[in-house]
């Protein structure tokens, strides 16, 4: 009888993953069809991919100062 629930639980385990994994699809689907690509991004937006990545660099090389911190 204990095997059966082990059993059991591999398949509910399992049906659990498929059904985690088809909703990920569906949703990463939907996205794509939607999805416009960067140049139409960054033409609509204004934002610049180059002078943002420096920008991100420079936040990481300088960190601020943390209130409290001495």
């Amino acid at each position: 009888m204990a095997d059966g629930n082990v059993l059991n639980s591999f398949l509910l385990l399992a049906g659990m993953l498929c059904m985690l994994a088809a909703s990920y699809s569906v949703c990463y689907a939907i996205w794509m069809r939607g999805w416009e690509g960067w140049e139409s991004w960054n033409a609509r937006t204004g934002l610049d991919e180059h002078a943002a990545f420096f920008e991100k660099q420079d936040r990481l090389v300088k960190p601020t100062p943390r209130a409290g911190r001495k």
